[in-house]
């Protein structure tokens, strides 16, 4: 309430996320009108956020005076709003230059020096701060980031309130099979038991089974597929089930919304789920509520976690913790994520005390997660790390030459093009001089003559280089150059995602963005398939045709007519949210951005669709979008709006309550109004 700028460090688990949208909500409440930023770092952590804004409100008897805003658009927004988005979404916003923000608050702000991401948090940070002075309030769960942001913020003295104490005490206990019987004993004490297994082995499994009765527990896998063999194997140990109408009910969502063979079906009805980020948001959804009413006993989970969703057990198991990377040797999982996924042992205000059992911790390739002595390591943002660290991979990409396959293009291109924007407006020296940069003199002069020599070179205005962070300037100068230089814009204008050419219209543009590097599919994906998921996704096509039609493909050219339903789920979600709702999303916005400006200079009045907003949502239809703007999942939005009729609006949370409570969406699934009303709690 000092109105000071605030960096607060605590425990993950520790109710500063509370605390903090509580503030936030009483100062926008007591306003005349105030805008707030909230930058969350992935789009699950979105619908969480904007329900607990919700919740608050109503506890202070607010919500009608508020919007809260979760998705782009060029409609106004209203006096009292919220903006609860990605760094991708809000920078998005905040290309229309014509925004000012009251409050700006970095939820799991240590994602600044994540490696995919964590330069377009900081572009995204900077760029509010031009138009903005707002009152900023950074957490974070490690002590160690709590500098990362001081070059960022140069011009602010923030005030840290920083603790390590946690509502829920943390009970380390080592579990070690021996023979016929399982010991166990608390870490960093004499305490220890003998107990007699029951079973043969040393399965994982069987061990969590043992240890887990009459308790909720989480237990972490470090890949999708070993969560839902981890699953599958619980719920077979579980007999004489009796289940429940509310397990039913999901275990029949799951089937009639996403695929009858999807095996979270049958574990659910077991009080058994699986729990990852290539899983739909509505059952992601489904299975947190689940979990915190105490339905769902065991839940295998990778590192979603640690990505700040709210999902605590009783019982957290670990056995070999890993970050698994691709075609490379696994790495130690680091501090700040273990600890995040830790702090899930134990529910606030339930539980005294939480338990960590480390699962035969003598084979595991990383043994040092419980030492006493804490990381003490000052993080930075990886812009600067990368600086330091991977400078000749920066000056590829200064210089184009960076390969577009390559896993870290994005992050490469992203901090080539801040370089440029930086000598640009003059704040070169900035970076060259900031304490985070640890390169030699001939280092820097090397740095400062690529990036002069890239600034040079342009050919597209630097603003709009500016509005494509992840896309190389040399892409966009041979992109600009095809558009400027053709004859007839109007057959390489981007239709209305209702337009009945939009799959033959999508799949020319998006040939021309692969032949010029702007834009590069994973996998062995064909443009023809993404264009199609693509259209399909935009135009409000259900998750459980899409998998259908996938899964039927699948079979039809199998040569044993083996396919795993799981995996095809997993792959299509994969496709949406890689490929479709970043990648493709990144290249469109670029070309829409470029299309303009040629349009423009052309004095061409041709209509230019933003469909990159439209595949970020996965919606086209108006009522969808506000549906899924207010924090409901795309799968919700979807059965919804298309059994309420069509004449009547809803427009706010409040409205769609209203509607829910006179009987006019008595037909959707309860699954579905459960996920309703659980935002009005």
């Amino acid at each position: 309430m000092s109105e000071e700028d605030i960096i607060t460090v605590a425990p993950t688990s520790a109710g500063k996320t509370h605390i903090i949208l509580s503030y936030l909500v009483r100062r926008l409440k007591d306003s005349e009108g105030a805008f707030a930023a909230i930058i969350v770092p992935t789009r699950a952590l979105i619908s969480e956020v904007a329900t607990k804004l919700y919740e608050i409100a109503t506890e202070q008897k607010f919500e009608k005076e508020i919007e809260i805003c979760t998705v782009p658009h060029d409609k106004g927004y209203g006096d009292k709003t919220f903006f609860v988005m990605t760094q991708e979404r809000l920078f998005d916003v905040l290309q229309s230059g014509d925004i000012s923000f009251n409050f700006l608050f970095i939820d799991e702000a240590h994602n600044i020096t994540d490696e995919s991401r964590g330069v377009l948090l900081h572009l995204t940070i900077e760029k509010l701060l031009e138009d903005s002075l707002p009152q900023v309030i950074v957490s974070m769960p490690s002590p160690s980031y709590q500098d990362s942001f001081s070059t960022i913020f140069e011009d602010i003295q923030f005030k840290k309130e920083i603790t390590a104490f946690s509502p829920v005490a943390k009970i380390v206990i080592d579990v070690k099979p021996e023979g016929r019987n399982l010991r166990i004993k608390r870490q960093n004490s004499e305490n220890e038991l003998t107990i007699s297994k029951g079973f043969t082995g040393s399965h994982f499994a069987d061990i969590v089974f043992k240890l887990g009765q009459g308790n909720s527990n989480i237990i972490y896998r470090n890949q999708t597929h070993l969560c839902e063999n981890f699953a599958k194997a619980i719920a077979e140990k579980i007999v004489d089930f009796d289940v429940s109408g509310e397990l039913e009910e999901a275990a029949d969502y799951v089937e009639e919304f996403i695929h009858k063979e999807f095996t979270l079906a049958e574990n659910l009805r077991k009080g058994v789920a699986f729990h990852y980020g290539p899983l739909p948001s509505s059952l992601r959804v489904m299975i947190e509520n689940l979990v915190k009413e105490d339905r769902i006993k065991f839940v295998a989970c990778t590192s979603t976690l640690a990505e700040g969703v709210n999902l605590p057990a009783k019982n957290l198991f670990l056995k070999n913790p890993l970050r698994i990377i691709r075609g490379k040797p696994s790495e130690r999982l680091e501090d700040v994520k273990i600890n995040n996924i830790t702090g899930r042992a134990g529910r606030m205000l339930e539980h005294f005390a939480g338990n960590i059992f480390v699962v035969e911790p003598d084979t595991w390739k990383v043994d040092d997660y419980f030492d006493e002595e804490p990381d003490q390591e000052e993080k930075i943002p990886t812009y600067f790390k990368s600086l330091n660290e991977e400078l000749g991979s920066v000056i590829l990409a200064l210089n184009g030459n960076y390969p577009h396959d390559g896993e870290d293009h994005y992050k490469f291109y992203s901090i080539a093009n801040k370089l440029i924007k930086e000598i640009y407006s003059g704040k070169l020296s900035r970076t060259i001089d900031a304490p985070e940069l640890n390169l030699s003199q001939v280092s820097k002069q090397f740095l400062i003559d690529n990036v002069s020599r890239a600034y040079n070179s342009l050919q597209v205005a630097p603003f709009t280089l500016e509005a494509n962070p992840t896309i190389g300037y040399i892409q966009q100068d041979k992109l600009f150059k095809f558009l400027n230089e053709n004859g007839d814009l109007k057959e390489w204008t981007l239709p209305h995602p209702k337009s009945t050419n939009l799959y033959e219209i999508l799949l020319r543009v998006c040939e021309k963005l692969t032949l010029f590097g702007v834009y590069t599919p994973t996998g062995d994906y064909q443009l023809t398939y993404i264009c199609l998921i693509t259209k399909k996704w935009i135009q409000g096509d259900s998750l459980k045709s899409i998998i259908t039609e996938q899964i039927n493909w699948l079979r039809d050219n199998a040569e044993d007519n083996e396919v795993n339903p799981n995996k095809a789920v997993r792959d299509v979600i994969k496709v949406i949210n890689n490929d479709i709702r970043f990648r493709l999303a990144n290249a469109l916005r670029c070309y829409q951005v470029l299309l303009s400006n040629v349009l423009a200079l052309k004095n061409l009045e041709i209509s230019n669709t933003k469909l990159h907003s439209y595949i970020e949502i996965g919606a086209c239809d108006d009522r969808m979008i506000s549906l899924i703007n207010m924090g409901l999942s795309r799968e919700a939005s979807k059965e919804v709006n298309d059994k309420l009729p069509f004449n009547i609006r809803a427009g706010s949370l409040n409205e769609l309550l209203e509607i829910l409570e006179r009987g006019l969406l008595d037909r959707i699934h309860p699954i579905t109004r459960k996920e309703l009303r659980s935002m009005a709690k």
